[in-house]
């Protein structure tokens, strides 16, 4: 029998899982914090619903099969969608609707650093309002979400009517062809520029189209960057509103004209965030406005903007940085030979004062249970004959060596102090 998993997918041991659930506390708290309601968007969806995002090629790249009924469905590969189906399905929801996500989802990608195919997302999303004030708020919400989990990562905005606008401005009207070329600009997070150059006109395009192209994907900076992207395109209003907002709030947002992600459904302002310390990894979160899917859905009066980010990511640049969630402290209850139902007593006692404990269900020897008991806690309690006579307990200090005897009440201050 092969005891392994299909490719791209892999357990999540207790160490990942630790780092796991450091995050989506830090989610939950935030998006309380900004007044987003958690929710949980359905995790099999029609396939003819991940189409409208993703067009009949996406189920070459998704999980897609038909159930035992003959329906075509698939499993989510991002909770956007899912989140926008039930939105643009009850029309008595009350406006604007604030939702957050943290869960898994599924993608037929080739297996890379930092990607898999099932994988955890955090998710926000804001349906309802147009305004460039819901895009600065979920941009804010993204920042607050990294720096509460120990990350200062610049957030990287660019704006997709205006890259549009340059592209038809140099005489490129057909919209498959403009969009073809904002996708060379989309690659180049992956591919050096002369081999999306190569690519291209392999394909037809001018190589002095290109460069322009490219050209304009090089705008990157501050504040200073809007007036050097004027020589290229004028800055939307909502761009400078943006900007504005954000200076306001207390960020340094960097302008970027390489950033025109999610070309099947943003079509105004995105964004990305990188480590720029993590060189290969990507994104490791990016969003933006689409209003254009709320369209398809049919629900053509409601705006939405949103972010989310891949928690796979989120932990390898916590890890490459040192930092890692305080793990839970635990306290070890060992036990003298005979005195297991004593141990299994106070186990239960100290549990139910809220105080996380185990003890050893071998029946080991003291030694034994103590030299195990220094891997995995600092404070360890004995359970002995002659001091539970007495109506005491031994705490002992594994770091320092330090023992104290102590009866119940004062054992359970103790160990609330420093646990």
């Amino acid at each position: 029998m092969k005891l392994g998993v299909p490719r791209g997918i892999r357990d999540l041991d207790p160490e990942l899982y630790e780092f796991m659930e450091f995050v989506r506390d830090e989610f939950k708290a935030a998006s309380r914090l900004f007044g987003f309601r958690l929710t949980e968007p359905a995790s099999l969806e029609f396939l003819s619903t991940l189409e409208i995002k993703g067009g009949p090629s996406i189920r070459d790249e998704i999980y897609a099969f038909k159930d035992k009924s003959g329906r075509d469905v698939a499993l989510r590969f991002d909770l956007t969608v899912g989140m926008a189906r039930y939105v643009a399905s009850r029309r008595g929801l009350p406006l604007p609707l604030k939702l957050a996500s943290f869960s898994s989802s599924w993608r037929y990608d080739e297996p890379q650093y930092g990607r898999y195919r099932w994988f955890y997302q955090w998710d926000v999303e804001i349906f309802g309002p147009k305004d460039v004030l819901a895009d600065a708020e979920v941009i804010e919400f993204t920042h607050e979400l990294h720096r509460r989990i120990g990350l200062d990562l610049k957030v990287r905005i660019g704006d997709r009517r205006m890259t549009e606008g340059y592209i038809r401005g140099l005489g490129v009207e057909e919209g498959r062809k403009v969009l073809d070329l904002m996708r060379a600009i989309d690659k180049l997070d992956k591919k050096s520029e002369s081999e999306v150059k190569e690519e291209y006109v392999a394909k037809g395009y001018e190589a002095k189209l290109l460069d322009s192209v490219l050209a304009l994907s090089k705008v990157k900076g501050g504040l200073e960057a809007i007036d050097r992207v004027r020589e290229f395109v004028e800055p939307t209003r909502e761009l400078l509103d943006l900007f504005d907002l954000l200076k306001g709030k207390g960020l340094d947002p960097i302008l970027d004209m390489g950033v025109v992600r999610g070309l099947d459904y943003y079509d105004s302002l995105v964004f990305e965030v990188f480590d720029e310390e993590e060189a290969g990894l990507g994104a490791v979160a990016g969003g933006g406005r689409y209003d254009v899917l709320m369209k398809e859905f049919g629900r053509p009066e409601l705006g939405a903007t949103g972010a989310a980010g891949g928690v796979d990511r989120l932990i390898l640049s916590l890890k490459r940085r040192g930092l890692s969630p305080k793990a839970l402290e635990t306290v070890v209850v060992a036990y003298t030979s005979g005195l297991e139902v004593e141990a299994s007593k106070l186990v239960s006692r100290l549990r139910a004062d809220g105080i996380a404990c185990e003890m050893d269900p071998f029946r080991r020897s003291l030694r034994k249970q103590l030299e195990l008991a220094s891997k995995k806690a600092r404070y360890v309690v004995i359970v002995a004959p002659r001091e539970l006579e007495e109506g005491l307990y031994v705490l002992r200090d594994m770091k320092s060596g330090e023992e104290l005897k102590l009866d119940y009440r004062n054992l359970v201050g103790a160990l609330t102090r420093n646990v």
